[in-house]
């Protein structure tokens, strides 16, 4: 008998997905409190007044910014340096 009952699939199982939607809903209904009256809407606690917001100041993009060629000087000079002393390489097999 275990086997019979293991077998056959519970009366709500056996509804199709629409009719145990409506079901739940119906039970879900019942376990809510209801109660009349009007519907109070909570203030957005994201929205501020605009007169809170702090004006907002933009950078000057006219300046230019300062250039720093100190070390890129630096490297260019230690280049040329090494690029006079480069001879044709030779091996030392031949």
């Amino acid at each position: 008998m275990s086997q019979e009952k293991q077998a056959a699939p519970s009366p709500f199982a056996a509804l199709s997905y629409q009719d145990q939607q409506d079901r739940w809903l119906e039970w879900r209904s019942r376990q809510l409190e209801f109660q009349e009256g009007a519907v109070i809407e909570a203030p957005n606690a994201y929205e501020k007044p605009a007169a809170e917001v702090p004006p907002v100041t933009l950078p000057h993009f006219q300046q230019a910014a300062p250039t720093h060629h100190k070390n890129l000087d630096q490297v260019l000079a230690r280049h040329a340096n090494a690029a006079k002393h480069l001879t044709a390489f030779t091996s030392s097999n031949t």
